[in-house]
């Protein structure tokens, strides 16, 4: 196996497991919006393809501090990935004009953000962990 179909599969299955919590959470059929969604679950897909290789080398290569900058970008991913709504709502609200039905308090907003940046790093980490466990058997060491 190399550390490229490593990397795909690893996306695959991330893009396939997140599009299924997804549409287990959305309204059926799934709202026109929807397609935001799976469109920043597809380009979190290809974080991980592009994520993977590096996290593997770490490992291989003994890299030091690597759990924690695992921990942190996962965190920052979460982050960014909460920032989109966010900004979508804003912008809608701005072209539209007047309020949506429902205004998220600046407490919903931190507790949003602090949600999405746990559920970052426990994927990074758990991304991490797999890759790992999987260098150790099939892929052979720097």
């Amino acid at each position: 196996m190399t550390v490229k179909r490593l990397a795909a599969a690893n996306a695959a299955f991330f893009f396939l497991f997140w599009l299924l919590v997804l549409l287990a959470g959305a309204d059926h059929p799934p709202p026109p919006g929807f397609l935001l969604l799976v469109l920043l679950d597809l380009a979190c897909a290809l974080v991980v393809f592009w994520r993977v290789p590096t996290y593997v080398n770490w490992y291989l290569g003994g890299h030091r501090n690597k759990v924690p900058r695992v921990l942190l970008e996962g965190a920052l991913a979460g982050f960014a990935v909460g920032a989109v709504p966010v900004i979508v709502t804003s912008a809608v609200e701005r072209t539209v004009g007047g309020e949506l039905s429902i205004t998220p308090s600046a407490v919903d907003v931190a507790i949003w953000f602090a949600v999405l940046g746990v559920v970052g790093l426990l994927n990074a980490l758990t991304l991490y962990a797999i890759n790992v466990f999987i260098a150790r058997r099939y892929l052979p060491a720097a």
